[in-house]
């Protein structure tokens, strides 16, 4: 999806018009109409106030793969996660329900072991800096929730990558529709995935990443 694609996604979804976005957004409303039919692109300072304005991530709008990796909220942890996932710099294991979802307390998030020969884990114990291979470590997503959406996405991603590797060369339509509809779900997942804006940082309670430009009707 394009970025203007996405923007029209979620204003839909929370039932906003443009005017409204427009509005709560501070960005005109005919620069609204012109991201979401892709005739213009907004700036990363726009972007930041459509998002804060719809109530979601930065990553969420620009993309987890253009994103540069942004680490400031629940949303763009979803992102990071699912990036470090595609490109098989983590790797998920484990057995699988009747659905074909991971299950949540026998799955194990590990590092892929081709990096081995390059990174390992220290943990320094009684001025000792004890090492662990990248075999033995595990990564645990301690929001069993999260668990949950992850390997939602992780099904969804991983019959799409068989389908495409299968059948990337058949060019009937059925195929190529089916692949289209394949698609068009997990990119819907992985917005929902980046929806949150609640910043990662909770130490004084649960906060909201708000744009400073943000302003609030009187």
């Amino acid at each position: 999806m394009t970025i203007g694609e996405k923007i029209k996604y979620y204003r839909t979804r929370m039932k906003m018009t443009q005017g409204s976005l427009a509005e709560l957004s501070d960005v005109h409303p005919v620069s609204i109409r012109k991201y979401e039919t892709n005739k213009m692109q907004p700036q990363p300072a726009q972007i930041e106030r459509i998002a804060a304005a719809l109530g979601v991530s930065y990553t969420a709008l620009i993309g987890i793969d253009n994103a540069g990796l942004r680490l400031e909220t629940v949303g763009d942890l979803m992102g990071v996660l699912m990036v470090l996932l595609g490109a098989n710099v983590i790797q998920i294991g484990g057995e699988h329900n009747e659905d074909s979802t991971l299950e949540c307390d026998k799955a194990k998030i590990k590092f892929n072991p081709i990096l081995m020969p390059f990174i390992e884990i220290l943990c320094p114990a009684d001025n000792c800096e004890k090492k662990i291979s990248l075999a033995d470590a595990i990564l645990n997503v301690k929001d069993k929730r999260m668990f949950e959406d992850l390997f939602r996405w992780e099904k969804v991603n991983r019959s799409y990558q068989s389908m495409l590797a299968k059948y990337s060369d058949d060019k009937s339509e059925a195929i190529q529709s089916a692949l289209s509809e394949m698609l068009e779900t997990k990119e819907q997942i992985e917005l929902e995935l980046q929806r949150s804006n609640i910043l990662l940082d909770m130490s004084n309670g649960i906060c909201v990443r708000v744009n400073p430009d943000y302003k609030m009707s009187e």
